[in-house]
């Protein structure tokens, strides 16, 4: 827990920026805490919009930060700071100007007396020539693209070669976007038009072109609906998966990675609690999150193992195989921005393909014949996901492709995801 003043919502900002950014740290881990602390919504809501919104924009901040002092020079937690002030002045207009360089320059005392001074200057010359800081017109056409988006060049120049100019561009510029709040409606416990009905003035509710998922204009993760199972959080992205794979009342499932557990109960609730669904998770820790929800959402009918998916040895005994495979994660910048800020290790995404493939491998020796296997990331990278698949089908030839989908996100601003529905005749 992070013990600051409850009534400063900018030092508590500030410490978690500092853990972020020094540490590595994550965010929603540290807002967690903050969420559970006795402050004003009033005060969370600005600290949570600091945190997240300074994170997501740190490479355009870091640019006009530049432009004011010199990062070679100047103290880290000052620069940090710098960062999250100046994300407030430029994003945050509600907030009167004075009270955004007060707070700051008294936080900047609290680091060093001496800081507070360049603090003051420096937003005093943001305030006052904002338009020209915030100007990168004179940049080539990558680099101004990537720095107003604070989208890494290199993930942009992957993204281009794989998918083109154009859905890069829309991809850095969707990277920004806040996430809805969306959610899958548990048809075990409610029926989608008697939820929809019953919550749709309450909640603000409204349809997806997704089957079972509503979108919310206010926070629900707190509401009686969601710790009674009626419904669990959920991308529309991530229920496309077990959507597409769609099991069969009475079928025999395999779901070989199952944390955090809302595509494997999505199944148990596809299949109304009828057949058997074996849930492999190879994470001790994440085992106690997925028997929660398990439990919440009434789900019958899975059997979870804390276990490594690749050893699994049930020769072609599975009617249904899920593989929602470990990835690289580009496709949820917008609820996880610690991926634009830390450098991309490109021989860590290699090696994740190899685990892939692995894991496609052992799913191919566990479908039964005429079985189905839908394979999912959440990432937007052609090797993990259509070259990744081209390699399986070429060494299989008895697998089919049904369907094949890359969201990028931007669609319907969802996260970006892969998914790939086959067959084994």
């Amino acid at each position: 827990m992070i013990l600051v003043e409850t009534n400063n919502s900018r030092k508590i900002a500030f410490e978690i920026l500092k853990k972020v950014f020094k540490n590595k740290s994550f965010s929603n881990i540290l807002l967690n805490d903050v969420s559970k602390m006795p402050i004003s919504d009033k005060f969370k809501n600005l600290i949570f919009a600091t945190v997240h919104g300074t994170i997501t924009n740190q490479i355009l901040l870091n640019e006009v930060t530049k432009k004011l002092v010199d990062a070679k020079k100047t103290n880290i937690d000052i620069q940090i700071l710098l960062w999250m002030s100046i994300y407030q002045l430029r994003f945050l207009k509600t907030i009167p100007q004075y009270a955004v360089v007060n707070e700051s320059v008294m936080i900047a005392k609290s680091i060093n007396n001496k800081f507070a001074g360049l603090l003051n200057a420096c937003l005093k010359k943001v305030i006052k020539n904002e338009e020209e800081l915030f100007n990168f017109s004179s940049l080539d056409k990558l680099q101004k693209i990537c720095i107003e988006n604070s989208f890494p060049i290199n993930l942009f120049s992957l993204i281009e070669k794989g998918y083109g100019f154009e859905n890069a561009k829309r991809i850095a510029i969707d990277s920004n976007q806040k996430p809805v709040i969306s959610f899958r409606v548990n048809t075990i416990k409610i029926s989608f038009e008697d939820f929809f009905e019953k919550y749709k003035e309450e909640f603000d509710l409204q349809k997806t072109e997704v089957l079972n998922c509503l979108v919310s204009k206010k926070a629900i993760v707190k509401s009686d609906a969601y710790k009674n199972g009626e419904i669990t959080i959920q991308d529309p992205a991530s229920i496309l998966v077990a959507n597409t794979l769609n099991p069969s009342s009475n079928s025999k499932v395999l779901d070989m990675c199952s944390a955090p557990g809302g595509k494997l109960t999505h199944l148990s609730m596809i299949m109304q609690n009828t057949g058997t669904i074996t849930g492999y998770e190879i994470s001790e820790n994440k085992i106690k999150l997925i028997n929660e929800n398990i439990q919440r959402l009434g789900c019958k009918n899975i059997n979870l193992i804390c276990g490594d998916a690749t050893k699994i040895n049930e020769k072609e005994n599975y009617d249904f195989v899920l593989l929602d495979a470990p990835c690289s994660g580009f496709g949820v910048l917008k609820r996880k921005p610690e991926i634009k800020i830390n450098k991309i290790d490109f021989k860590n995404v290699n090696s994740i393909v190899e685990i892939q493939k692995n894991l496609l491998e052992t799913a191919y020796f566990n479908l039964s014949k005429n079985g189905t296997l839908v394979y999912s990331t959440c990432t937007i990278n052609p090797e993990e996901n259509q070259i990744q698949i081209a390699n399986f089908i070429k060494k299989h030839n008895d697998i089919e492709i049904i369907e094949e989908k890359q969201l990028f996100g931007y669609e319907m601003n969802t996260d970006g995801f892969y998914i790939c529905k086959m067959i084994k005749r």
